[in-house]
């Protein structure tokens, strides 16, 4: 499965970064390096999660689990969410004890050599993977992916920060860079947990997908009396949708059933991997359709 394939690329690429960040930090002593390799831990426990979410979410649906396994997904989400919030109140408590004990920095030059090396192996795996995310429809390679975004705008930060620390001298300034690193981290694992969240409690399809669907019925309405209870959520790569179809009491079964399986196939073109139940409902006495046919037959 390609999200398999990306996400194992993620996990090599998160432990490769991951080495060169502290490379970087173990020559400058930089606390602001030291927060952003706090991340990349994040990034290789978080590619660790939504690798073993993937293996499990792309099995098919068995006896146990008869709507598959796809909310593993969501699962793995929530999970690096709450790591991202740990890390950003761990880099907090390193850059607040640097503004207690400052210590000078060294070998500046090579060090942000090596950081930007590492920023941009993150930004071309973050683009891979969103790239991936898109095709397959994972949330876990998409949450994966701005994670990583997020990491290579920390790692901006951190040149700027340690710029003007080379420029200025004033070495208080790194954990000022670490402190603002923190606080955007942990909005960023807030941010992670409440999508997830709202995602493991059925929340709708986004607006334009379900607009997408709406139109498709619009598009049908010489076939369709009515519709109601249109309901959708979504598992993993899969949207599942149901609703209530109001046809023309005049049809026979076939070809309600043909009806409704050109319905799906059209939603299946507009969302693909769409799980669509459809419930079949006759139409009352006073459709009019219905009784110009009747006249009609009548006569």
């Amino acid at each position: 499965m390609p999200q398999v394939r990306a996400a194992v690329v993620s996990l090599a690429a998160g432990i490769g970064v991951l080495v060169f960040k502290f490379a970087a930090y173990l020559l400058t002593g930089s606390v602001a390096i030291l927060s952003d390799a706090a991340e990349s831990v994040v990034n290789v426990a978080a590619a660790n999660i939504a690798l073993i979410s993937l293996v499990v979410a792309v099995r098919p649906p068995d006896r146990g689990h008869p709507y598959g396994h796809g909310k593993a997904e969501y699962l793995s989400s929530a999970t690096e969410g709450w790591l991202i919030l740990l890390a950003g109140v761990w880099i907090l408590f390193a850059a607040a004890q640097r503004f207690v004990r400052p210590m000078p920095l060294r070998h500046l030059d090579v060090g942000l050599l090596v950081l930007a090396v590492a920023t941009l192996t993150n930004y071309l795996t973050a683009r891979f993977l969103l790239r991936v995310s898109k095709d397959a429809g994972s949330i876990a390679l998409e949450a994966d992916a701005r994670h990583l975004l997020v990491d290579v705008i920390t790692s901006l930060g951190v040149f700027a920060g340690l710029g003007l620390v080379r420029l200025t001298g004033n070495q208080r300034l790194d954990p000022v860079v670490g402190v603002l690193i923190g606080f955007h981290i942990l909005s960023m694992g807030v941010g992670v947990i409440r999508r997830s969240v709202g995602v493991l409690m059925d929340t709708n399809l986004p607006p334009e997908e379900e607009s997408k669907v709406r139109a498709i019925l619009a598009d049908h309405n010489e076939d369709i009396v009515n519709y109601h209870a249109l309901r959708a959520r979504q598992a993993g790569a899969v949207r599942f949708i149901d609703l209530h179809l109001v046809l023309h009491r005049t049809l026979s079964v076939g070809q309600a059933h043909t009806l409704c399986d050109h319905l799906e196939d059209h939603i299946r073109e507009q969302l693909p991997g769409a799980d669509i139940t459809i419930h079949v409902e006759p139409c009352g006495p006073d459709c009019r359709r219905c009784a110009v046919l009747a006249a009609r037959t009548a006569t």
